[in-house]
């Protein structure tokens, strides 16, 4: 009785799927010359590479160092105080919109939903400061030019807005000084 599988034409065992792709594009082992026949095209999928050879994925906890440099610690609806664009001897209150690694989406408070002017900072070089920090240093905390008129009385404004609100913890952007700082002096 016989099956239709030899072992001639049987995949190795041992060979990942992208290796049994590229023996099969031509049966000989080799990617055809062939305008459109290339590695890129074929691709690598590890999801079905690890169901096909019953192995698991390394945890993320294998991946120390990436995790670390990945994680920022900030969170949405934080607040901050961050230089003003375009006049950065001012400062004013942002929200962190999203965060992806070290970078941060900023929304500077007064913009409402209006994403126009979201701008994104890197935490290890932007000007950050935790609310407060502009009063504690006597530094000048106005909105941008593009919102100045939009409120008549921007301290009540801000007690409305930072009220119940979360503020970045100074530890968290006393931490990316040190890095500052560790970059540096190495």
């Amino acid at each position: 009785m016989e099956s239709g599988l030899s072992v001639s034409n049987m995949p190795d065992p041992l060979s990942s799927p992208l290796e049994r792709q590229q023996s099969s594009a031509n049966g000989n082992g080799g990617l055809d010359s062939e305008e459109g026949s290339s590695l890129e095209e074929i691709g690598f999928n590890w999801g079905e590479y690890l169901e096909e050879t019953g192995a698991s994925a390394a945890p993320h906890t294998s991946f120390k160092h990436v995790e670390i440099s990945l994680q920022s610690n900030f969170q949405p609806g934080m607040k901050l105080e961050v230089a003003n664009k375009n006049n950065p001897d001012t400062y004013w209150v942002a929200t962190v919109i999203t965060t992806c690694g070290q970078l941060l989406l900023l929304r500077y408070c007064g913009y409402g939903e209006d994403r126009r002017a979201d701008f994104w900072c890197d935490v290890v070089i932007a000007d950050l400061h935790p609310v407060g920090w502009c009063t504690q240093n006597n530094k000048a905390l106005m909105p941008p030019d593009a919102i100045k008129e939009k409120y008549t009385d921007w301290t009540e404004f801000l007690i409305r807005d930072l009220t119940g609100s979360r503020t970045a913890p100074a530890s968290l952007l006393e931490g990316v000084c040190i890095v500052v700082i560790q970059l540096f002096c190495v």
